[in-house]
């Protein structure tokens, strides 16, 4: 019996919808995928197991619905045998997991109404696991019961403060658990076969993926940088709708409410009430939190601080995301040693490169104006080479990636020639891509920062800066580590696109930054480094490798200084207020491992009724961030800080002298160069 009419005689969901995937047509987009991808070939029992524990964890990703006896016997029956069937055009095993699920998702919430308004005790100390990872699914019905009622305790704690009324707060669920109960029922074979496909893709490597129709649309409309939305990119995470990164000049990163690895666990608009999003499909909080330019959109968050986990209600004002928020900007400080007298006076700009980006249509067309990051960063060099500055600071934080041939461009500009990046498939030679045009854009001392959110085309640049020994990395202990290359492949319209990893990068050296990425040569405290942040936490990421070294001549700027440099930087931090507040807060944070994996369902004075609105600016104890934002000042930035107090004494060792501690006594730009754009 085929999935539809099964569901449909279980009285789940049905739709009459006409359905762009078929059972079929399965086999065929597995082919597509394994022909392109850069490690596997064959669908076989290992991608069979991985593929079955994604499905599984797709359609119950809070281990809310499932028993483990199910899950041991879906397990046991389809574990080597989910291959098999779908190459031979059969879907016994997805009907049997969808409906195994639908059977629990009818018993569950068939009490969902008694424990909503049963009584609950806010004033006793109870809590409620939210690391995912850490939970097993449950024994028994009482068991998933338990784990139920602290569910909707916690929901009702969250309304309850808003409506300063339990009452309202239970009318309130009772009406979401309806429209979930909706949302099921209306989910049809496309969901199901969708949701498979997208679990085998994701079994291959993390990036690799299946986007539907929808999701497509979505893609596209973000390549083209006009999404009206907060400007965040969000991933789903067992169940949790994460904030994966802010885009530059978005409105999230500009208010300064949210931050990356936020948990987003409500959406409400600037009227009406909170909608909760836990366990909800990515493409639906997507269109929740979605919308035109101007308007509000409310959030309620989770975040990890030294003391536990926080929930903090959010509002972001909605815009449209433009390029040239996102633009190359410069900007000049005054640095001198602690002997005012005799010490120097150097003139050190900061680069903010917040993407790799290019207006690909632009030089199709082969406008002689078109945007790109390359362009616009020699645009910059060529100014402030005019205004003779002492040394650069080239800011990679957060700067996620974009195009390949901007990263090599971008490179290219500190170097006079020679390799920027090895781009190796399968069974084929690397190919090296070159910086070949003999001329060097900026020739003085170099540092980049860098942070565990640079990734991709950041790491391709200071991957070959560093093995060049161009210059300096400074920063987090590595960054993200996302060495490898994705195609994205329209199949139809109807049907959505296949996205594969299809290559790796490597750098001149021959190291792959896949897992990695790329380690600074000085290390500065940073929260992120003890966070599980970076490709070496995601699932089924592809390993680290080396293949040979391309032929290059490294030119000896930087490996004599690093000792040196990283001493007297690391003495710096060691007496600076500023870094001893990051380090105190990241023990803090190490301590309170067991309250970071739970929230609290004890009712807190705060969260009784208040007399400020909602939309107030809450007070946070975070650790110092770690930020390339540009409204934040230098002074709020230790790191940045830091940068330009080691260009400073890679200045002092170039001309042979000794190092000094140093100061900023100059912490406004220099006005020549503010804010260049």
């Amino acid at each position: 019996m085929n999935l539809i009419r099964l569901c449909c005689l279980m009285l789940f969901f049905c739709s009459q919808s006409a359905f762009a995937l078929n059972c079929s047509q399965l086999k065929h987009m597995i082919a597509l995928y394994l022909k392109m991808h850069f490690k596997f070939e064959r669908f076989d029992d290992k991608l069979s197991q991985r593929t079955l524990r994604n499905f599984l964890r797709s359609w119950d990703p809070g281990k809310a619905y499932l028993l483990q006896k199910d899950v041991d016997k879906l397990t046991k029956k389809y574990r080597t045998a989910l291959d098999d069937q779908i190459l031979k055009g059969r879907c016994q095993a997805l009907d049997d997991i969808v409906n195994t699920f639908s059977l629990r998702f009818h018993q569950v919430n068939s009490n969902i109404n008694k424990i909503i308004n049963a009584k609950h005790d806010f004033s006793i100390d109870e809590y409620m696991l939210i690391d995912r990872q850490k939970i097993s699914y449950a024994k028994n019905q009482r068991e998933l019961r338990a784990r139920w009622r602290k569910r909707i305790k916690f929901q009702l704690l969250q309304l309850k403060g808003p409506l300063a009324d339990i009452d309202k707060a239970r009318r309130k669920l009772t009406k979401r658990y309806h429209l979930v109960a909706l949302r099921h029922k209306e989910l049809d074979s496309d969901d199901a076969y969708a949701s498979f496909l997208s679990s085998f893709a994701t079994a291959l490597d993390p990036h690799s993926d299946y986007l539907a129709a929808e999701q497509l649309e979505d893609f596209q409309i973000r390549t083209r940088l006009s999404l009206e939305g907060i400007g965040a990119v969000l991933r789903s995470e067992d169940g949790f709708t994460v904030i994966q990164s802010l885009v530059p000049g978005g409105a999230a990163e500009k208010s300064g409410l949210v931050q990356e690895n936020d948990k987003i666990i409500s959406v409400a608009q600037a009227k009406g009430d909170h909608t909760d999003i836990i366990d909800m499909d990515l493409r639906e909080v997507v269109k929740l939190i979605r919308g035109e330019r101007g308007t509000k959109v409310r959030l309620t968050i989770l975040r990890e601080v030294e003391k536990g986990t926080q929930r903090l209600p959010v509002t972001i004002v909605r815009e449209k995301i433009k390029l040239k928020d996102q633009e190359v900007s410069s900007r000049i400080y005054q640095l001198r040693g602690a002997d005012k007298r005799k010490s120097k006076l150097y003139s050190i700009a900061v680069i903010d490169l917040p993407s790799f980006y290019i207006d690909f249509e632009g030089r199709q067309n082969k406008r002689s104006d078109f945007k790109s990051s390359s362009r616009d960063l020699q645009r910059e060099l060529v100014k402030l080479k005019k205004q003779k500055i002492d040394a650069l600071v080239l800011d990679l934080r957060s700067n996620g990636g974009g195009s390949l041939d901007e990263a090599i461009n971008v490179a290219g500009l500190f170097i006079p020639s020679g390799p920027i990046v090895q781009v190796k498939a399968t069974g084929r030679s690397p190919k090296i891509h070159r910086d070949e045009d003999n001329v060097t854009w900026y020739n003085g001392p170099l540092v980049v920062l860098a942070n565990r959110h640079s990734a991709s085309a950041s790491e391709i640049v200071a991957g070959a800066v560093q093995d060049h020994q161009r210059g300096i990395i400074v920063g987090d202990t590595h960054t993200f580590g996302k060495g490898t290359v994705q195609s994205l492949s329209e199949v139809s319209r109807a049907i959505g696109a296949v996205k594969v990893t299809i290559s790796k990068f490597y750098r001149p050296s021959g190291s792959s930054t896949q897992l990695q990425g790329v380690e600074s040569d000085i290390v500065l405290p940073s929260i992120a480094n003890e966070l599980e942040m970076g490709e070496k936490f995601y699932d089924y990421a592809l390993e680290w490798e080396r293949i040979k070294r391309t032929k290059y001549t490294p030119l000896k700027r930087t490996l004599p200084y690093v000792p040196q440099l990283a001493a007297a930087s690391a003495q710096r931090v060691k007496n600076a207020p500023q870094f001893q507040t990051i380090i105190d807060n990241i023990a803090k944070f190490k301590q309170q491992t067991e309250e970071r994996t739970r929230v609290s369902l004890k009712a807190k004075p705060e969260e009784q009724p208040k007399t400020k609105t909602e939309q107030d600016t809450p007070t946070v104890n975070t650790p110092t961030p770690n930020t390339s934002d540009p409204h934040v000042t230098l002074q709020e930035d230790a790191y940045l800080q830091e940068a330009l107090k080691v260009a400073g004494d890679y200045l002092r060792l170039l001309a042979g002298a000794k190092l000094v501690p140093t100061t900023l006594p100059a912490l406004s730009t220099s006005p020549a160069a503010k804010d260049s754009k």
